[in-house]
């Protein structure tokens, strides 16, 4: 499934920032369900990491967010973290911001990185120079003539992405709570008359997702916890002229374990490479050696032809999977020579030298609807 850029997380972000005056070369969305966030004095854009619109629709139907659901939109291309949060944040595509997943390749400086972090994959040390040298682009969001608020967990909210990325925000940090959370919301709200826009983010969701799996019932306890909360944080908030939008960067996949793919039982394929795969596990970004390049698709084609498609990452380009109007040049030594693509319940991860990939159950990153849509919700308070 290919991201809608006319009906996607970005195209949610130019209806917010519409509202305070911003103009986005991506349309707003085509929904009535937003008809009224221009009216609201504050607008609340509440991600919850990981939860996709299937797995809403089938998990938590009975839900009190699955009530207040509108529509599925879809994520970017690829639908994942880094990727997706890069677009709510500057509200572009990835086209545009040239963030491309989990692990980023950095040409300016040599490496791959772990993009949100900053840092390099081995021993995690934060890069040393400004993030203003990768990520380049101005967020549409700092614009705006509301009151800017980010609530983010104390582990992030001053990172080097953050910091560079929400520019003037108002950055709130909460404990691991989600009551910390909420609780920080509420007063946001109450703190001044001035129309504001907030965006909160909590991320354990995905990080239950991924190691039991989205299908456990960890999962499941969770978005249920996630659900009791949220009801009782709309409910005080009735009558203080607030639109609480809920959506998500990406959905998941289940991948058994034995369909987990190591990179290090592929030394053939490895050796026609010039890096490590870059991207996330379900899509993944190759970087050929130039003369091996027949070796590389005999392999991928061979080996891996009934799992996963093999592009060119320039007819990616041409074809808008990561956006639409002006390339990024940086977007080009992002993406490799070929793009991987892998079809359900399969993923491939990355071995580095001494140390032992994740056991995961849950993965993302790929382009089947349960990564690629996710819920657009809409409370009016």
């Amino acid at each position: 499934m290919k991201p809608d850029y006319s009906n996607s997380i970005v195209n949610l972000m130019s209806s917010i920032v519409s509202t305070g005056g911003v103009t986005s070369p991506y349309s707003p969305l085509d929904s009535q369900s937003l008809s009224g966030i221009n009216d609201a004095d504050n607008i609340v854009l509440l991600v919850i990491d990981g939860l996709g619109y299937n797995y809403l629709k089938t998990r938590g139907s009975d839900t009190y967010i699955a009530r207040h659901l509108k529509t599925a939109i879809t994520s970017v291309f690829p639908p994942s973290t880094g990727s997706a949060m890069t677009s709510i944040y500057t509200g572009l595509a990835p086209q545009q911001h040239a963030s491309t997943g989990w692990y980023v390749y950095l040409k300016e400086f040599g490496l791959v990185s772990r993009i949100l972090p900053y840092s390099n994959t081995i021993d995690y040390n934060v890069l040393g120079e400004s993030i203003s040298h990768v990520i380049d682009v101005t967020s549409l969001p700092s614009q705006m003539d509301r009151d800017y608020y980010v609530v983010l967990n104390e582990r992030i909210i001053d990172s080097e992405f953050t910091r560079h990325i929400v520019r003037n925000a108002r950055r709130i940090g909460f404990d691991n709570e989600l009551d910390g959370l909420f609780k920080s919301v509420k007063n946001t709200i109450g703190h001044s008359d001035r129309k504001k826009y907030i965006q909160a983010y909590w991320p354990y969701l995905d990080e239950v997702s991924h190691i039991p799996g989205p299908s456990s019932q960890e999962a499941q306890d969770h978005l249920k916890f996630f659900d009791a909360k949220t009801k009782a944080l709309a409910e005080s908030l009735e009558g203080s002229s607030t639109t609480l939008i809920i959506t998500s960067d990406h959905g998941f996949m289940d991948v058994p374990t034995a369909n987990s793919i190591l990179t290090r039982d592929h030394p053939e394929l490895m050796d026609s490479l010039i890096l490590p795969l870059c991207g996330d596990s379900r899509s993944v970004f190759c970087y050929v050696r130039p003369w091996q390049t027949e070796r590389f698709e005999t392999y991928v084609q061979k080996v891996f032809g009934g799992i996963c498609e093999i592009y060119r990452s320039k007819d990616l380009i041409n074809q808008n999977w990561f956006g639409l109007f002006e390339v990024n040049p940086k977007l080009h030594s992002r993406i490799g020579d070929y793009t991987l693509i892998f079809k359900d319940q399969h993923a491939i991860l990355n071995c580095f030298p001494g140390r032992e990939p994740p056991e995961m159950l849950g993965h993302h990153g790929g382009v089947s609807p349960d990564e690629m849509l996710v819920p657009l919700i809409v409370i009016d308070c």
